[in-house]
């Protein structure tokens, strides 16, 4: 069956060398690219047009499927199912690893991206905020925030908003570690989970690791204990490197010299890079009069001043 003409999979772009940088849309991607379904990918999409207001989601002519699962779906429907190759015993066990590893993995992902603070502040919110078209980028990374206290709060029991001396992150930790010891055992010296054949219980770990392994954030305790597990190393690196060589993306990183001048860039490079800041805030601060008048109107003044602070940090 051939999958139709004109269908697109929009996704959330990726950095640190990984196709995405969103564990949903890394492993909608690993269904296209472990099936190999014919399927255009786009990075550049507006997350309010998906109709869920969240990537990824797929178009099939005037049709959407948003999330995952929807997107899963589909693929079996058109003749891509990622478990085909797998035993009934296989894909049994395939099911039971998910659940096991999502009940132990989830939670540190959702905490250690969106709801630690000081990650979410430096790191993340940037992160989505630059892969968001203004003027949502002031409220989609916030929205994924409010998803990771809610995530938090039900799977490990406290609660994001409270002070951080209240919580609990080395519980979240302590089984992150636990998964991942059992993962490396599990996978031993094999290409593939269950052996030399790619499963969906594959694409989920992939998701999980290759984010939390790859992400540079302040406090990331689980980075260094995956690079215990060479193994696992291999893994990430491998489905990197020969499955998303074409969607793998970083963006460039500038040195700085003591003087705080960049150092690998030339006069006009630098020049280019200085008046492009310059066109930014100038249309920067237009874009916050306009939006400062809507908001005055409207009463919501304080929010809008906090959410132009958040934009300002992403913009410099």
């Amino acid at each position: 069956m051939e999958m139709q003409l004109g269908a697109m999979l929009y996704v959330y772009k990726g950095e640190y060398g990984l196709p995405s940088i969103d564990f949903e849309c890394l492993r909608a991607l690993c269904l296209l690219r472990f099936t190999r379904c014919p399927m255009d990918v786009q990075t550049s999409s507006n997350p309010l047009r998906s109709g869920a207001g969240k990537l990824p989601y797929l178009q099939i002519g005037n049709q959407k499927f948003a999330g995952y699962r929807q997107i899963k779906r589909v693929l079996d429907l058109e003749g891509y199912p990622i478990d085909a190759h797998l035993s009934t015993k296989q894909k049994h066990l395939s099911t039971a690893y998910a659940n096991w590893v999502f009940t132990n993995l989830h939670a540190y992902y959702h905490y250690f991206l969106f709801g630690e603070p000081h990650n979410f502040d430096t790191t993340t919110r940037g992160l989505y905020a630059k892969r968001t078209p203004f003027p949502f980028n002031f409220y989609y990374p916030s929205s994924y925030q409010r998803e990771a206290c809610d995530v938090v709060q039900v799977m490990a029991g406290f609660d994001v908003n409270d002070k951080l001396d209240k919580h609990e992150g080395d519980y979240l930790v302590v089984n992150a570690k636990k998964v991942v010891n059992l993962l490396s055992r599990k996978l031993g010296r094999k290409v593939w989970f269950f052996g030399d054949t790619y499963s969906e219980f594959d694409a989920i770990v992939y998701s999980y690791l290759a984010i939390i392994f790859k992400i540079a954030l302040p406090n990331n305790p689980l980075q260094n204990h995956i690079k215990g597990c060479q193994n696992l190393v291999n893994f990430i690196n491998r489905i990197t490197k020969d499955i998303f060589r074409i969607e793998g993306y970083s963006s460039v990183k500038l040195t700085k010299t003591p003087s705080g001048t960049e150092a690998s860039l030339t006069a006009s490079e630098r020049k280019f890079l200085d008046s492009e800041l310059n066109t930014k805030i100038v249309a920067g601060v237009g874009a916050v009069l306009a939006m400062g008048a809507f908001a005055a109107w409207r009463g919501i003044y304080n929010q809008f001043w906090f959410n132009v602070f958040c934009w300002l940090q992403t913009l410099l």
